[in-house]
């Protein structure tokens, strides 16, 4: 009885690999979280502290103000470093008309957890923070090394606003005047990329220069 043994074999290699994901899984501190929102509903609110530690910011005190770029991401992502230049360009172009804000999220490659060799090659080695603090001093240390002019926000230790967005590894969004989201970027790493130009698109119909 060649079927049954067959099953068996196909029953026990899902076993196995189900358990090999599970491992890497918990190996690398996968916070992918499931899509909750979509394009045209509220976006979350959020009061996150700034990274000089003076102050925090709500977003919701944006709605009826001006639109609002959210970047979620981390300095040991490469996607992420990838696309500072062009997300610069943006703030530069927009943030007489637009808030732009960085909000630094659980590190996608560090030390302690999913290790990348480009990462090392380039000396960026930083351990999962544990405190706000350890967060906060890796945002200060990718805004300086990467030269990043956009206001930066820490995620609290609860990792809550990157769980409201389902933000982890990365992620773009932009959330208009009314407050509802206006551009839902992909998931990184792959969607990373591609979100800045369809915020750029978006940014380019409803933020037109008004000298122009």
């Amino acid at each position: 009885m060649k079927y049954p043994r067959l099953l068996l074999a196909a029953f026990t290699f899902g076993l196995l690999m189900g358990s090999v994901d599970a491992a890497e899984t918990r190996r690398r501190g996968d916070l992918r979280m499931p899509d909750t929102l979509k394009v045209g509903t509220m976006a979350p609110d959020f009061k996150l502290r700034t990274i000089d530690g003076t102050g925090e910011t709500q977003l919701s005190s944006y709605r009826g103000q001006r639109p609002v770029v959210l970047v979620f991401g981390s300095y040991t992502c490469p996607p992420f470093r990838e696309q500072v230049g062009a997300l610069e360009a943006l703030f530069d172009r927009y943030h007489d008309r637009v808030a732009f804000f960085m909000v630094y999220i659980k590190e996608a490659h560090p030390t302690d957890g999913w290790v990348m060799a480009r990462n090392k090659q380039l000396g960026i080695e930083i351990k999962d923070a544990a405190t706000l603090a350890e967060r906060t001093a890796a945002a200060q240390t990718a805004c300086t090394t990467l030269k990043i002019k956009l206001p930066c926000l820490i995620d609290g230790m609860d990792n809550s606003a990157n769980h409201a967005y389902a933000a982890w590894p990365d992620r773009i969004y932009v959330v208009d005047t009314a407050g509802k989201i206006a551009v839902m970027g992909a998931t990184g790493p792959a969607g990373f990329a591609p979100s800045v130009s369809a915020a750029r698109a978006w940014l380019e119909r409803a933020a037109p220069n008004p000298s122009r």
